[in-house]
């Protein structure tokens, strides 16, 4: 394509997410913005911009609360600017899904990412501010992606440590991207048809990261945010099953997105019946 289409393209995409999610300019504040925002002592107490990075104040997304303490420098608690910007960073990672899915050689690329940008599950992430935590995150995972794969075509250093300063970013705004060096393994099979070890070197930085991000994500969790007790002493046949049926369970929105809720009813999971149905509590 020339440059022209692709900033024709781009624009295109741009514009249909704007448009979806006009309606989202008009929200406001909801559940738990206040703890992560409105309240938040870092944003408007005394523990200020250094208790980001610093305390374990409200969930420890530092980055995403980095943006929320600018954002608040700059309009206040307008709820208007909070939610343009997630609606900006969520178009942002609709193009940049849709650059990796073309360097990719995925066939319809630019259809690809504007279904991943436009369906209803993505809702929740875009049309509540808290959720900021997932744009954000997900803007990094996809630049850190692209830039891994410049990094294979090139070998160029700057390519590289940008991934990796990327991945970094990614982390801090949201732990679940720890998954980001298994997505680089997987673009790299895609492209090779194969996985060698010097393939697989590379990724090793990558691999570290994620192993001390979800070692402290875990450690915070327990000892911070309270995710202890009975609600969370699950056995580890009872783990596997729920991340079995996770798997279905999403795709299937996916495929029918109805109906969709902050949060779903809990499932009753029985480790000594796996492989019978069990609806939800």
């Amino acid at each position: 394509m020339s440059r022209l289409d692709v900033r024709l393209k781009g624009a295109l995409l741009v514009g249909l997410v704007v448009l979806v999610y006009l309606p989202v300019l008009e929200a406001g504040f909801i559940w738990d913005d206040d703890k992560h925002l409105t309240e938040n002592p870092c944003i408007v107490g005394p523990l200020g911009f250094a208790g980001i990075w610093t305390t374990a104040e409200a969930t420890y997304y530092p980055l995403v609360l980095t943006t929320f303490w600018i954002e608040h420098a700059l309009w206040g608690f307008a709820p208007l600017p909070y939610h343009l910007v997630n609606v900006l960073v969520h178009a942002a990672c609709a193009i940049v899904l849709w650059l990796v899915l073309a360097r990719l050689l995925v066939p319809g690329a630019w259809l690809g990412a504007a279904l991943w940008a436009l369906h209803p599950v993505q809702v929740e992430s875009v049309a509540w501010v808290t959720e900021l935590k997932n744009t954000q995150s997900g803007l990094f995972f996809l630049l850190s992606i692209l830039c891994f794969l410049k990094w294979r075509e090139s070998r160029g250093s700057t390519s590289y440590v940008l991934a990796l300063l990327c991945a970094i970013a990614a982390i801090l705004s949201k732990s679940s991207t720890v998954m980001l060096p298994v997505v680089l393994g997987l673009c790299g099979w895609w492209q090779d048809r194969s996985l060698s070890r010097r393939a697989v070197a590379p990724l090793a930085p990558f691999f570290l990261i994620s192993i001390a991000a979800s070692a402290w994500t875990i450690w915070e969790q327990q000892f911070h945010s309270g995710a202890i007790g009975t609600d969370w002493a699950q056995t580890w046949p009872e783990r596997l099953i729920i991340a079995g049926r996770d798997v279905w369970f999403y795709l299937g929105k996916l495929a029918w997105p109805h109906p969709l809720v902050f949060i779903y009813p809990r499932w009753r999971i029985d480790a000594s019946h796996a492989a019978s149905p069990h609806q939800p509590a």
